[in-house]
């Protein structure tokens, strides 16, 4: 069934018209619900989400990249999915370092914990 642009109730409060057809639908369900901030990122406790995933990113490196499938904030810990089990247990070992290396690349102190887990 294909749907009109004036079939939206919610369309005028919630600029639905605006909403890219490759959004992610909890990307918009989150800045409806205010959830996101003002550039588009995901807050939780302060921090922006596409903040963290671009300091990952930088601190990685590389080789881990290629293997990471997300990273996503579960209140004051940062979860890195990886493609395969040996590796989330080995990066388990340098937990603390990158935890206190995501802190100082972001500039706060509020992350207590980064862990690995595979997919």
């Amino acid at each position: 069934m294909n749907y009109e642009k004036n079939d939206f109730v919610f369309e005028e409060e919630y600029n639905l018209d605006k909403v890219s057809k490759t959004t992610p639908l909890s990307i918009e369900i989150a800045r409806l619900m205010g959830k996101i901030d003002p550039d588009g990122e995901m807050n939780r406790d302060g921090l922006a989400l596409g903040a963290v995933q671009r300091a990952w990113e930088e601190i990685a490196g590389e080789q881990i990249n290629k293997i990471t499938r997300s990273v996503y904030l579960r209140k004051d810990e940062v979860v890195v999915t990886l493609s395969a089990p040996n590796w989330a247990q080995e990066l388990g070992f340098f937990s603390e370092e990158y935890c206190q290396k995501l802190n100082e690349r972001l500039g706060v102190d509020i992350l207590k914990k980064v862990s690995f887990r595979s997919r």
